[in-house]
């Protein structure tokens, strides 16, 4: 048989792969987004958040100290393109009326779209009674229908102001903890896990066992959470006798249920009996969850007895270890284990309260075995950030 197919000289050959070559790159320049070829190559643009100056009638110039530190703190995060404040200064500057809690959203849209910003937030810093209440609103221009989400918090130590400020950024996607210097991992070292072992369990009714040891809060509300064989009501706490699995013993407890009123604005937040501590110790907390949707905070809260400015002795908070955010479990039991160094540099820690806090989204949250023990020596000493630390970025 006679090949019919004509050989291809080198030419001819080097002609035909130079064709390939052509196709295969424009293949590539079809199918790849522009910018993403070569050492052009730009990252995804980062959501850009426009923090609106706050208003409100703290003393001083507190408001303004506020504002600044939702920029540092969220710009920090490297998640999001923080708005500078001289920019954000210019935008509102020539409004008939400063930007308050109730500027209408539309207004804000408009003044935020002449920043590229999608992430809006905006409210007030107010003296009450009680001591500082942060009152604010968010926008996320990113959601298929934007809602605003108000939500407000009550500050009774203005040094703990800066842990309010957090666990509001800490609701926006993406955000996660932030770490405070004098926080440790857990040090599974041989010392501290036999210490673990061996030393009690310094909670009171850290396995519910009975009614008591915990105090509800809830806006104006706190009390003792009772014991019931019923699930809490909507925007209640109790210890809740949970029926056993597979033919079980009954097991106790502690339930919320969050409305969405509760989980949009307050939150809400179960606290323990005082629990006293020795000095230059370090601590370990270990606890059970389970959530169908509430987010938690869990705090680890520390005092002082100290003199109000009634001149009565009175605890004081001087210490607080956020335990890391926890969500939604899907019907599973998780155990969580976090690391306490208490200490402040003024003030001895006298005595620690555990702070159960849960908030949006809506739902039921339990919280069991919870445990609280001595592991060892304290492993160092550093200082904390505070409100006013000088600005990283002369920009921000």
């Amino acid at each position: 048989m006679v090949s019919m197919v004509k050989p291809i000289d080198s030419k001819g050959f080097s002609r035909a792969r130079a064709a390939a070559r052509f196709l295969l790159l424009c293949a590539i320049l079809f199918l790849v987004p522009d910018g993403a070829v070569g050492g052009d190559a730009k990252p995804p643009a980062r959501p850009k958040v426009a923090v609106f100056p706050l208003a409100g009638d703290a003393k001083s110039d507190l408001p303004k100290r506020v504002w600044d530190s939702f920029r540092k703190k969220l710009d920090r995060q490297d998640v999001y393109d923080v708005v500078d404040g001289p920019r954000m200064s210019e935008l509102v500057e020539g409004l008939e009326s400063p930007v308050v809690l109730q500027t209408p959203e539309d207004a804000l849209r408009k003044l935020a779209a002449d920043v590229d910003a999608n992430l809006l937030i905006w409210g007030e810093v107010n003296a009450v009674a009680k001591g500082t209440a942060l009152r604010l609103k968010i926008l996320d221009l990113r959601e298929p229908k934007p809602n605003v989400r108000q939500m407000e918090k009550i500050v009774e130590d203005p040094g703990q102001l800066r842990f309010a400020i957090e666990s509001v950024l800490e609701t926006l996607p993406g955000v996660g903890e932030f770490e405070h210097p004098n926080q440790d991992p857990v040090q599974h070292d041989a010392v501290a896990e036999a210490l673990w072992k061996k030393n009690p369990n310094l909670v009171n009714n850290g396995d519910f066992t009975n009614a008591g040891g915990w105090d509800a809060l809830y806006e104006a509300q706190k009390y003792s959470a009772p014991l019931s064989d019923e699930l809490p009501a909507l925007d209640k706490v109790n210890i809740y006798r949970l029926p056993g699995e597979k033919g079980g013993p009954p097991n106790n407890v502690l339930a919320m249920n969050l409305s969405q009123h509760a989980a949009e604005f307050n939150g809400m937040a179960c606290l323990s009996a005082p629990i006293k501590i020795e000095p230059d110790t370090r601590y370990r907390i270990s606890f059970r969850y389970k959530s169908d949707g509430p987010t938690l905070h869990v705090f680890v809260k520390g005092y002082t007895i100290a003199e109000n400015i009634e001149g009565e002795k009175a605890e004081r908070e001087i210490y607080r270890r956020q335990v890391p955010p926890t969500g939604a479990t899907n019907g599973q039991w998780v155990t969580i284990v976090d690391e306490l160094n208490p200490q402040q540099a003024h003030f001895p820690v006298q005595f620690l309260r555990v702070d159960h806090y849960a908030y949006y989204p809506p739902g039921r949250v339990m919280f069991d075995d919870v445990i609280l023990k001595a592991v060892g020596k304290q492993t160092r000493h550093a200082k904390d950030d505070a409100i006013d630390q000088p600005v990283t970025r002369p920009s921000k």
